[in-house]
């Protein structure tokens, strides 16, 4: 299937009506998905059946369930750094072709079962038990982590709360340390590499915390670390037994799964965080076997290729109708952002012609919160935004007048970003709406730590879908490099790689 045959379509639809396009028949069945939990309705998406046989086609094309196969297999993925990624073996090893590397990662599961379940022992850290645990990281060892400890809060151990660090702003750390007692205080410090600036100086302010309390030793009983680098670990202090390895081919913004994870198995208990890998294994499942018209993986992906595209949409909403759920957009953000912001091809070649975008600007917020600003913009502003709405249909959830209140929301402004409205009177200019705008509506069957490992499993395998088409590697991030290096040659004095403007605002800043 061509680009230009894509284009077509897209240019051929860009007038039609969307009361058309709803109405034609056979395509409710083709644009609704279901899998592991979860429910996919894209109908409310600028496709009509033509379009979408075609986007189907492309991802036969591609070839695009045997790659996802492949990357579960172990296959070299990530081109550029010669690695798999290993995101969908930390949940399950069995697809691996390298039965040795499956047995190291059973055996780093096994390592950190054991040490969360003795957590719960009322003198686990030198006769106190652990009631607040501190995550040390920034990225990948921060953002998943975060985000799936405020979804699950409701399943989170009785007396242990946590709280997570990743700014360099020392009032980050104040407000994790706040309240907290020293003696029933764990730090985990996440960090693939364990050399990143905003991480490791948080965790030696943490240690002093800790020491100048309860000692040395005292402090070295309350630290655990994972890490691709455990010598590094072990260099900055940390005793081998509480330091958890992880592979090289676990990238950060999909190492929730790997030990990386530590602060949610810590917190929960390792039962339930064998619920949330086995619902990211359930989509994975559905994605690797389930044929590509049904495929709700390969659908995502193709429909977010198709906005970006074909239609020449940059961005997209998410729009989470769950207050817990109020930290996907910014995980999202890194998942996509960091893995399809490229603008070259895995070969180093530059990105064709036909396929000129690579991936989507995501923003987004809680519903119905969003309602009360941004949705004005999302209804008249001049540009349209693609909107993808997630909510739960869960029967004790919606027990709640406010619940029910929340879920007709949902479903309202997802017609009436389609519907538009005629203005009246004189008025009529302001208070048109002109409709025909595209969204996605995601159910949870509950906000479970199935479902969230499902939701999170579906756009990790969305985002690759997306990087078939556009021909990148979505497992490096090169491009975050420099300004790192940048801001290492401003503490350092070498001021020759920066320009006059870096020099004065870091002086003004008392850099």
């Amino acid at each position: 299937m061509t680009p230009e045959t894509l284009k077509s379509h897209a240019n051929r639809l860009a007038g039609a009506s969307m009361a058309e396009i709803l109405a034609e028949k056979g395509r409710d069945a083709a644009l609704q998905f279901s899998a592991a939990g979860l429910e996919l309705d894209a109908r409310r998406q600028r496709i009509d059946g033509a379009a979408w046989q075609d986007l189907l086609g492309l991802a036969r094309a591609l070839d695009a369930q045997a790659r996802i196969a492949g990357l579960a297999a172990g296959d070299i993925v990530n081109t550029t750094e010669g690695r798999p990624a290993l995101h969908t073996a930390c949940r399950d090893s069995s697809q691996l072709a390298d039965r040795g590397l499956a047995k190291r990662l059973t055996e780093a599961r096994d390592r950190t079962r054991q040490f969360c379940a003795g957590l719960e022992a009322p003198d686990v850290l030198d006769g106190h038990p652990v009631k607040r645990i501190v995550n040390i990281g920034i990225g990948g060892s921060d953002l998943g982590p975060r985000m799936v400890y405020d979804a699950l809060k409701a399943y989170r151990r009785k007396g242990m709360d946590a709280r997570f660090v990743s700014n360099l702003d020392p009032a980050d750390l104040d407000d994790a340390l706040e309240g907290a007692e020293p003696e029933t205080t764990l730090v985990l410090v996440v960090s693939k590499s364990f050399t990143t600036q905003e991480t490791l100086m948080n965790a030696k302010a943490a240690r002093a915390w800790l020491a100048a309390k309860l000692g040395e030793a005292g402090a070295d009983a309350r630290f655990a670390a994972a890490t691709a680098a455990p010598e590094k670990a072990q260099a900055f202090g940390l005793d081998a037994s509480r330091i958890f390895p992880f592979e090289d081919g676990v990238g950060g913004r999909y190492s929730l799964w790997s030990p990386a994870g530590l602060s949610l198995e810590a917190a929960f208990g390792p039962e339930v965080y064998d619920r949330l890998l086995a619902g990211a294994a359930a989509m994975d499942t559905h994605a690797l076997t389930t044929p590509i018209e049904n495929n709700m993986a390969i659908a995502k992906g193709l429909i977010d290729v198709w906005n970006r595209t074909f239609r020449n949409r940059p961005a997209r909403c998410v729009t989470a109708y769950s207050s817990r759920m109020e930290r996907l957009p910014a995980y999202l953000q890194q998942l996509e952002m960091e893995s399809l912001g490229k603008s070259v091809q895995a070969d180093g070649s530059a990105s064709p012609a036909e396929y000129p975008a690579s991936g989507a600007l995501i923003w987004g917020g809680r519903g119905s919160d969003f309602q009360h600003s941004v949705f004005q913009w999302l209804h008249q502003g001049q540009d349209e935004v693609p909107v993808d709405f997630i909510g739960l249909a869960d029967a004790e959830f919606t027990k709640d007048e406010r619940a029910r209140a929340l879920n007709a929301n949902l479903a309202a402004q997802g017609a009436a970003l389609t519907r538009g409205k005629v203005g009246e009177g004189e008025l009529a200019p302001h208070t048109a709406i002109a409709g025909g705008r595209a969204s996605s509506t995601i159910i949870m069957d509950g906000l479970t730590p199935e479902t969230l490992g499902a939701l999170i499993s579906l756009h990790e395998h969305k985002v690759f879908v997306e990087s078939l088409v556009y021909g990148i590697n979505p497992f490096d991030q090169y491009g975050v490099e420099l300004g790192k290096q940048l801001a290492r040659a401003i503490l350092s004095g070498d001021t020759d790689v920066l320009d006059a403007p870096a020099l004065d605002i870091a002086k003004r800043l008392g850099v």
